[in-house]
């Protein structure tokens, strides 16, 4: 298995630039090929954001491109299943991607409430706001 950063798998999903999404589904092809990709959690995070805030996609976009990513055959995710739960999360809420996965995490390690200055988050089921 080998691990897809995230430069990558934007390619894969936006199809913004010709050479570079050429080479990146070659690359994908190899990869998966040669044992599956890998891809980690900071990735899907950073993935979310840059998805969001360069290419301006809404939350229902984003939630679409990383669910066709986790069924791309070969392809796995780290804690895929936490990261799904956080995806189903952030498709309803109104948080970033990446609080649903801290609030995931932090549920997973019994270590909730999530304390947060963010009043997004907050209003999320394990958040709590700083008093």
């Amino acid at each position: 298995m080998e691990t897809l950063d995230t430069n990558v798998v934007v390619r894969l999903l936006v199809q913004d630039d010709e050479d570079q999404c050429r080479r990146a589904e070659a690359l994908l092809c190899r990869v998966v090929a040669a044992g599956g990709a890998w891809i980690p959690t900071v990735v899907l995070i950073e993935v979310s954001w840059v998805l969001r805030t360069a290419y301006e996609f809404d939350r229902a976009t984003i939630v679409v491109a990383l669910r066709g990513l986790h069924s791309t055959e070969g392809v796995s995710w780290e804690d895929a299943s936490g990261a799904l739960r956080a995806l189903e999360d952030y498709e309803r809420g109104a948080a970033d991607y990446s609080d649903y996965v801290i609030v995931e995490a932090a549920r997973r390690s019994d270590a909730l409430p999530v304390h947060t200055f963010d009043e997004r988050l907050a209003r999320e089921d394990g958040a709590r706001l700083v008093p």
